[in-house]
């Protein structure tokens, strides 16, 4: 059987038809718009990422220089500098007034040994004052022996007066003689009894005059010993400052010896240094020039106060200072008496630490960090713990390893995470490395 439809049936079956036809195309342009704003999203991703990549990857890296963590020691030091003396090294004095070298008996680097005459100094007159000296003794030797002479002769005529008179006695009492012969002998006998006073103290004074007199040529003779001056130590002759025939005066330098088996140096240290500094810590002396051999030592001395500061050497006008002393473990045999050193005194130290140069170290809100270069060659913030801070050289207590290579970033330079690094040593040619 078969359909018959009206037209306008058949109408409006061809418009049902149509419409979807005319509806594709705009499905089509929004789907192709969806499409191509995935796309350029895409694409801009993928040019960031490339970009990042390239940043990342094929940028120049910046040249910084590079410092490989490794342990080492870490110290605080008080920085000054001395004057170097051998030990007991002292300047000898004349000990006479007005006096003339006679000889000079050692020389410049003679060594020397204590007890050994150095200098015979001559003083005229004191020579002609000690041999008036003896004479006078010999005049009182003299004096003294006449007068125990005198006491024993009068001495003799008291017992001959003791006798007369005893026997005057005996006879006026028999009646020989008279009372007044008796009274004349017992006078006799009194005025040589008193003579006899005056002879014994004749001689006490003589031997008073004697002894001073002794003593006396004991002093002068003493003093012309004093003319050969000797060694006080063993040693070695640093300066001669007389030669023979030179006249002098008391307290001439005549001489400047030292002990070579020790060398000191003395220091003046402000009081905010010697605050820092006790006896028996560790000291480093050099000399003052380029390559300059350094020397161990220890600090022998240190003052219990401060002395106002003069106008040369270091010290500044009205500053005050502390001497000191350090001494070397041993003689170097090359430092010079005299001379100018620097010296460090090792205040405190840590051993087998990690470190790091105090250029190295960053702070973000006063937290410390390095800037490390990874595996990559890339920078990484690292923060760390700082341990002892010296003046070369800190310490590094946690955030470090060894061999790590931490970069010594320039204030003038930014570096952000992320940002490749390189050391200039690794741009130069091998034969810039070996010169």
């Amino acid at each position: 059987m078969t359909d018959a439809r009206s037209p306008e049936h058949s109408g409006e079956a061809l418009l049902t038809t149509v419409e979807p036809l005319r509806a594709n195309p705009r499905s089509f342009r929004y789907r192709a718009i969806a499409l191509g704003i995935v796309g350029i999203v895409g694409l801009t991703g993928l040019a960031v990422w490339g970009y990042r990549r390239y940043r990342s990857s094929g940028a120049e890296p910046i040249s910084v220089p590079l410092y490989a963590v490794e342990r080492s020691t870490v110290e605080l030091t008080v920085s000054a500098g001395g004057t170097l003396a051998l030990g007991g090294q002292q300047t000898l004095k004349s000990p006479q007034n007005e006096a003339t070298v006679e000889q000079v008996l050692v020389q410049v680097r003679s060594a020397v040994d204590a007890g050994q005459p150095l200098v015979v100094l001559r003083d005229r007159n004191a020579e002609q004052e000690l041999r008036s000296q003896q004479v006078e003794i010999q005049k009182f030797q003299l004096d003294l022996q006449r007068n125990q002479e005198k006491v024993t002769e009068v001495q003799q005529r008291v017992n001959a007066a003791i006798e007369q008179y005893q026997e005057s006695q005996e006879l006026a009492a028999q009646g020989f003689i008279s009372e007044d012969e008796v009274r004349e002998d017992q006078t006799e006998l009194d005025r040589v009894r008193s003579e006899l006073k005056d002879a014994q103290l004749a001689v006490t004074k003589t031997e008073l005059d004697l002894k001073t007199a002794s003593e006396k040529l004991t002093f002068l003779e003493q003093q012309l010993n004093d003319r050969v001056v000797t060694s006080p130590i063993d040693g070695v002759v640093l300066e001669v400052q007389v030669s023979a025939g030179e006249a002098i005066a008391t307290d001439a330098n005549l001489l400047t010896l030292g002990d070579p088996r020790q060398e000191i140096v003395n220091l003046q240290l402000s009081t905010l240094d010697a605050a820092k500094v006790s006896l028996n810590q560790p000291a480093q002396i050099r000399a003052i020039g380029p390559d300059a051999q350094e020397h161990e030592g220890r600090v022998v001395a240190l003052s219990p106060q401060a002395l106002a500061g003069t106008n040369g050497g270091n010290s500044q006008e009205g500053q005050a200072r502390v001497t000191a002393k350090v001494r070397l473990d041993s003689a170097s045999q090359t430092l010079i008496p005299g001379s100018f050193v620097s010296v460090e005194i090792i205040t405190e130290q840590q051993e087998d630490v990690l470190v790091i140069p105090p250029e190295a170290v960053q702070r973000e809100g006063g937290q410390p960090f390095v800037w490390v270069r990874n595996q990559r060659g890339n920078a990484t913030q690292q923060p760390i713990e700082l341990g002892l801070q010296g003046l070369d050289l800190v310490a590094v207590t946690d955030g470090l390893n060894p061999g790590d290579q931490v970069a010594l970033v320039p204030p003038t330079l930014t570096i952000t995470p992320g940002m490749p690094i390189s050391d200039p040593a690794e741009l130069l040619p091998p034969e810039a490395l070996d010169q």
